[in-house]
């Protein structure tokens, strides 16, 4: 004990101690994968030094040469502003078992966006050239396997009980225990963080495109922030009417108003079932004339907290037609499917698209499956004629049919769109 005391006061009056060890990672910020890595590590009696926050590590550990700012480095290399992004994806692939210093590891691959890969690749560039030392792993491009950590350190028996675990899963439903599939989910980022001496240190937040302290980070009113930023930059928050020229018809589906776990369900982007209630009903008044007609899909509300259905119809703007949905009871006035034609484009409109005769002669529109099934049901899958309408995945804004039929007409034959958004970058429509 004297002898370490005695290093200790030596390090202290030189000056010759350990450079602090950083690391950058980009957070997972969706809440439907947090809660399922915290329920994995409560059904594996995971302990807090076997797990982390929920991360995908871009560069590091490693260490900097005396009088280097990571942040400074890092700010280097992130977008403009004038072209700024709001949030940065990663596709989930399959479960892996990987072996490090202390133990194996059960993770799930995360395959980055253009977005996230870009930033990543720019980070080891600018922060490589200025280390004292770092993880081979980024000493040459193209070797860091993406991933999200579910345990570390363990045993090699109980990592394997993991990834056994996650591999049998189903996709699109949550068993008893909360937890549902990862692999094919998509996660969202809303944040860069460095992490220094083993605690968060700095932030960076893309939808309010500046950094923020350790405090900051973790208090309730900055993430009410990063979401408002995000929706409102999205286009997910309308802030004043966006009408259409003349009577319009719209489509969407699937709004879940009072549906508190639905925003974890779905990874929707507000604190609470009352902020989604309001963005949600705004948008659809901001967009929708009290003559437009409106085509609603089902599920207009479900929750214990949620009023009744005829209470939020007299709120929504238009001449609403609906299909009933499977959480809509007490829904006066519905229907099992509409079949609509518009600018000689024919449309087979029900919830759920089993319900579509398979050899319907135009494009089925449904929504129920949300965004929890991209690859089987995204926006759009030209080759299947296939349409889904969930408000996730139209950007919680009704749908013109204008605008619709003018995608699918600029479309290629087998084109596939995960959501709304993509299609429009996809095809330069704004």
């Amino acid at each position: 004990m004297a002898r370490k005391g005695r290093s200790g006061h030596k390090r202290r009056m030189t000056g010759n101690h350990r450079p602090p060890v950083y690391l950058v990672t980009a957070q997972v910020n969706s809440r439907f994968a947090r809660e399922c890595l915290l329920r994995l590590a409560v059904k594996f009696t995971l302990s807090r030094s076997e797990r982390h926050d929920p991360h995908i590590t871009l560069f590091g550990p490693f260490t900097l040469e005396d009088g280097c700012d990571p942040v400074l480095l890092i700010s280097r290399v992130l977008p403009h502003s004038r072209e700024s992004i709001t949030s940065c994806t990663a596709r989930l692939g399959d479960p892996l078992l990987l072996r490090g210093r202390r133990g194996f590891a059960a993770v799930v691959r995360a395959f980055p966006d253009e977005h996230l890969s870009r930033i990543s690749a720019r980070i080891r560039e600018q922060l490589l050239p200025h280390t004292r030392s770092c993880t081979w792993i980024d000493q040459r491009p193209g070797q860091r396997i993406f991933h999200v950590s579910v345990g570390f350190g363990l045993r090699e028996a109980r990592a394997r009980e993991l990834i056994n675990f996650l591999e049998t899963v189903p996709a699109g439903t949550r068993g008893a225990d909360g937890i549902g599939r990862l692999e094919g989910t998509t996660i969202v980022s809303f944040r860069l963080a460095v992490i220094r001496r083993g605690a968060l240190w700095k932030v960076f937040d893309f939808p309010t495109d500046r950094w923020i302290g350790r405090g900051r980070a973790f208090g309730k009113s900055a993430g009410e922030e990063t979401l408002e930023a995000f929706r409102k930059r999205e286009g997910f928050e309308l802030d004043r009417p966006r009408f259409c020229e003349g009577d319009a018809a719209f489509v969407i589906s699937d709004l879940h108003l009072g549906h508190e776990n639905i925003i974890t369900y779905t990874s929707r982007p507000f604190p609470d079932a009352a902020a989604m209630d309001d963005v949600l009903i705004r948008n659809w008044n901001f967009r929708v004339k009290p003559t437009d007609t409106v085509y609603f899909l089902g599920d207009l509300a479900y929750g214990r907290s949620s009023r009744h259905p005829a209470d939020y119809l007299s709120l929504l703007s238009g001449v609403i037609h609906c299909v009933a949905g499977n959480h809509d009871t007490g829904l006066a006035h519905t229907r099992v499917r509409i079949e609509v034609t518009w600018k000689g484009q024919r449309f087979l409109m029900v919830h759920v698209p089993v319900d579509a005769p398979p050899d319907y002669p135009g494009f089925v529109v449904h929504g129920h499956l949300h965004n929890n099934q991209p690859d089987e049901f995204p926006f759009l899958n030209m080759e299947d004629r296939r349409v889904n309408v969930s408000a996730e995945v139209v950007g919680y804004v009704p749908l013109s049919l204008d605008d619709l039929v003018e995608i699918i007409g600029a479309s290629p034959e087998r084109a596939r769109f995960a959501t709304l958004a993509d299609a429009r970058r996809a095809l330069c429509l704004t």
